[in-house]
């Protein structure tokens, strides 16, 4: 059988068939395979971007924790000039001493008592009983008070002296407490990770 002697309707149909077939193979052989293909790296490509904004998350958290290190580290280096550390205690404690005698008290006991260890600072408390007037008492607390250190005055008793004069009218018992930064493994450097 001879295509041109098939009418045109029979030749038009004959070339139908055999671009159907030839695209059914393309199809079959070709195209379904690299589809599968492709919406399998579609499917890579959006676990990856998951992953990718995982990542993004994790990174922007991390410079937080970066920024709140920081910030901390700043912190403590200001509590260190609050809270100072044991090698400069005896200085502040010679400048307690002269405000004492700058502002006209006599002092009669100046002793240390036991210390308090807490995490991050140590109590160093010091019974004090000094002597001299209601207003020399009063500038030493407020000297006290604008030291750059931490200092705290408890159980404090103030009672009226046997021998009465003007500069020394009471008689004043207290405990002043200072702190002091702690070094230890914990608390030392706040180390990078």
């Amino acid at each position: 059988m001879d295509l041109e002697s098939l009418p045109w309707y029979g030749q038009f149909l004959v070339f139908i068939v055999i671009g159907i077939v030839i695209l059914g193979l393309f199809y079959y052989i070709y195209y379904s395979p690299k589809q599968d293909d492709i919406s399998k790296i579609k499917e890579q490509i959006d676990e990856i971007e998951m992953e990718i904004k995982k990542a993004e998350k994790k990174k922007n958290k991390l410079a937080q924790m970066e920024e709140q290190l920081e910030n901390t580290k700043e912190f403590l280096e200001k509590l260190k000039g609050i809270l100072p550390e044991k090698e400069k205690i005896s200085q502040i404690l010679k400048n307690i001493q002269s405000n004492i005698s700058n502002t006209r008290l006599k002092i009669f006991t100046f002793s240390p008592k036991p210390e308090k260890v807490s995490e991050v600072y140590i109590e160093k408390p010091y019974s004090i009983q000094v002597e001299g007037n209601y207003h020399n008492l009063g500038i030493f607390f407020d000297q006290l008070s604008r030291l750059k250190k931490i200092f705290t005055i408890n159980t404090l008793n103030i009672n009226t002296t046997k021998r009465s004069s003007s500069a020394f009218t009471i008689r004043a018992n207290f405990v002043a407490a200072t702190y002091l930064y702690r070094k230890g493994k914990d608390n030392g450097e706040i180390k990078k990770r």
